[in-house]
């Protein structure tokens, strides 16, 4: 009988293929609601291995031993159910929300939900194998399903080249984590990072390699070009990649690094970049219209949050970055659905072009308020303790600059959302939509990505519901003391946070007071005011658009912009491209016309190389 911490995993696989075999005698709403099905039992099949896992115990077993040095072994503790109830509890939320979106696709729906299904299930693999091969090959099978998925409508070029370039970016950097494997298997003879040798084996050089396939895959600064081509990508696929499987796989690894073997000696130039990903990701997105662009690149900013909190090396740290990877996933998949819905109802995602939705689409604006609220660090949201945590977890580790940086960057992150939130729901609709017959979408999808923002909602009230059962576990099984206490709304209530606590409750405070001075002394004209443009004309229609937007914040951050590496890998990229046409057109020449001496070089090349070896 097979073991049940393989069980996920089987549901999954076994769902992809039933998806297939079933392709023929189905609908398009029948196979999404089939995956939403094959999703949920997975999800619950994670259940039985809470009790276990949140009393300390680490479950191992092995489901094919055909190689003592290769065995399909699965190694499942705190931090593997942290990312399998991540993985499949957010997938089926969005893969509900697909039966909606999905409806009317007419080609490739087969094919979509059974990659979707592949992609959760190479998350299990990857955070369950305790073998390092396995995990490495499952590292690269969600990297094949991210392209596949990308390149959903591959008849667009837009799709085709974004889902190349993300596949470039991340498979060669993927080959620093195959490296190092190969390195440790070298060292020790085993592929089993529960092997005390594995630890005892870790170089810097061998962490370093780590870390570089980590950065590509969690779109760490420069490794993240390829974050923004993605967007090309369905939204459900979007959502998924974004919020579960495919850039939490990066800092998966970082977090399992603790349990592999001591890397802390690399810990501050993980701060580092994690601090300078955080800022340049929320400043290219402060100059996006495109939504889901704009998304994308707070994703970068997001990212940076996490792998800050983890890079900080403390107990304190590392539970502030487990809760804010399982907020993140929440409010960044809610807000790409919230955008997808947006797409589907009026057909464009351009800031510019919208406008208004809110007495359209009242049930989507509701739910992307509590999305960008969380995404801002409202209080009462998960957004807001996930961002809590951090600060204290910062100051504690004496480490006050990063909570210079991380508030500077929680402002700007307000400011866009704010930016985006007035330009897409309120004020007057854009001429090119105002015509339109714009509805809500189907229920399918606001219940997909309802639930998810009132989880949202439900964490940041009452956080310690997922920080006792789910983070507590994972902290501990990558060997630290779980000393956070927290109540009712994120606050802490032990002795060493009393600094912290009581600046937020001043705070606080004030700003009730202004909030109660403003509504008693403000006095209305009862007509509306002209806003005061200091003389210089104001756009059409009297209000600050996107455009304006992105202008201001291209002027003030015009050095940072200047920092983008994208255009240095392109140009890399236009050379490899020529230089290979250039090598192909005198090899055609040559082979075709001096065929039989080709032929005889390559066998004398090839024997010479075995001889010598």
């Amino acid at each position: 009988m097979i073991d049940a911490i393989f069980v996920p995993t089987a549901v999954l696989f076994g769902g992809a293929a039933l998806e297939i075999v079933l392709a023929r005698f189905l609908t398009r709403s029948a196979k999404g609601w089939l995956a939403f099905a094959i999703a949920v039992v997975a999800l619950l099949s994670v259940a039985p291995l809470l009790p276990e896992v949140r009393d300390g115990q680490a479950l191992s077993a092995t489901l094919l031993d055909w190689d003592a040095a290769v065995p399909l072994a699965y190694h499942v503790d705190g931090l593997s159910v942290l990312f399998m109830l991540m993985g499949t509890g957010i997938g089926a939320a969005i893969l509900l929300y697909a039966v909606g979106y999905m409806q009317e696709e007419e080609h490739g729906t087969t094919r979509f939900y059974a990659l979707m299904l592949v992609f959760i299930g190479g998350l299990m693999v990857l955070v369950c194998s305790a073998n390092l091969l396995i995990m490495y090959f499952a590292w690269e099978l969600i990297g094949l399903c991210s392209y596949f998925l990308v390149s959903f409508w591959y008849q667009q070029q837009p799709a085709a080249d974004g889902a190349r370039k993300v596949l470039i970016i991340t498979h060669f950097a993927g080959y620093g984590l195959l490296a190092a494997i190969m390195l440790l298997y070298a060292r020790t003879g085993t592929f089993l990072w529960t092997d005390p040798a594995i630890a005892a084996a870790l170089s810097t050089g061998i962490v370093v390699l780590m870390l570089v396939a980590a950065m590509a895959k969690s779109v760490m600064y420069p490794l993240h070009t390829w974050i923004p081509e993605a967007m090309n990508a369905p939204t459900p696929v979007s959502a998924l990649l974004h919020s579960a499987c495919y850039v939490k796989a990066g800092v998966f690894l970082v977090a399992r690094m603790y349990s592999i073997g001591p890397w802390q000696a690399m810990a501050p130039a993980l701060l580092l970049v994690g601090c300078v990903t955080m800022f340049v990701g929320v400043v290219f997105a402060l100059k996006q219209t495109d939504l889901k662009r704009l998304l994308a690149f707070h994703t970068v900013s997001q990212l940076g949050y996490i792998v800050t909190g983890l890079a900080l090396n403390t107990g304190l740290g590392v539970a502030a970055g487990l809760y804010y990877i399982a907020s993140h996933a929440l409010f960044k998949g809610t807000l790409f659905m919230c955008a997808g819905a947006v797409q589907h109802a009026t057909g464009t995602r351009d800031l510019r072009q919208l406008g208004g939705l809110y007495s359209r689409m009242p049930v989507t604006t509701g739910i992307w308020i509590v999305a960008a609220a969380a995404i801002m660090g409202v209080p009462m949201t998960n957004g807001f303790v996930a961002k809590w945590l951090l600060f204290d977890a910062a100051l504690d580790a004496h480490q006050a600059v990063v909570v210079l940086i991380a508030w500077a960057v929680s402002m700007l992150t307000a400011f866009s959302f704010l930016k985006a939130t007035v330009s897409g729901f309120f004020g007057s609709p854009a001429s090119a939509i105002d015509a339109r017959q714009i509805r809500e979408v189907p229920a399918s999808m606001q219940i997909g990505m309802g639930v998810l923002a009132g989880l949202c909602v439900l964490f940041g009230v009452a956080p310690q519901l997922l920080l006792a059962p789910v983070v507590a576990p994972a902290v501990r099984s990558l060997g630290f003391a779980w000393d956070v206490q927290t109540s009712w709304l994120g606050v802490g209530t032990g002795s060493d946070t009393v600094g912290v606590t009581a600046g937020a409750v001043v705070v606080l405070t004030a700003a009730l007071l202004g909030a109660g001075a403003y509504r008693l002394l403000r006095v209305s004209t009862g007509k509306a005011v002209p806003a005061f443009s200091g003389g210089d004309p104001l756009p059409i229609g009297d209000r600050l658009g996107p455009s304006d937007f992105a202008e201001m914040a291209e002027a003030a951050f015009k050095p940072v912009y200047s920092l983008d590496p994208d255009p240095l890998y392109l140009r890399i990229w236009a050379a490899i491209r020529d230089f290979a046409a250039a090598v192909g057109r005198v090899a055609t020449a040559r082979l075709e016309r001096h065929a039989p001496a080709a032929v005889a070089a390559c066998t004398a090349a090839v024997c010479l190389g075995v001889w010598l070896t």
